[in-house]
């Protein structure tokens, strides 16, 4: 099962933010659509980085403990430059292994070298979960279907 399974069963709008935004509308496009994550865009086109809630967290931390407020501090001042990526045809278990690897929580599929969705961990469970209730409830189905077979 590959990301573009999750990307059909989460059509949610891609979140995206300039790197001069400031981050009460970063937080403004996670509420709106429902995600922990933002990509930052440049032009449009250049993937110059991602904030999370954690990221959010921590830039309201450091501007209390200096008494400043936040709504100074725009996308770029607190996004990670450095984006972890996979392509969207991407297995869930490897990608499950990259975003261990990484310690991370969210993670940007691309199609055809663009980003196309925001991926947390919770989705891929979700969805790995999912599949794991299907196979069982083939499996309980079969083993019916052998007793019945079996008695008659």
């Amino acid at each position: 099962m590959s990301l573009r399974s999750v990307i059909r069963q989460n059509p949610n709008p891609l979140p995206v933010a300039l790197p001069h935004d400031f981050l009460d509308e970063v937080v403004s496009k996670m509420v709106e659509t429902g995600r922990n994550a933002v990509i930052v865009m440049e032009s449009g086109t250049i993937l110059r980085g991602i904030i999370t809630d954690h990221d959010i967290i921590r830039a309201v931390h450091k501007t209390q403990s200096l008494g400043r407020s936040i709504e100074s501090s725009k996308a770029s001042d607190w996004m990670s430059h450095n984006v972890v990526t996979c392509d969207v045809s991407a297995k869930l278990n490897e990608v499950l292994k990259l975003m261990g690897r990484h310690k991370i929580r969210h993670i940007v599929a691309m199609d055809a070298g663009k980003p196309t969705a925001i991926i947390s961990i919770r989705d891929i469970l979700s969805k790995m979960h999912e599949q794991d209730e299907l196979e069982v409830k083939v499996l309980r189905d079969l083993a019916r279907s052998a007793r019945v077979a079996d008695v008659a």
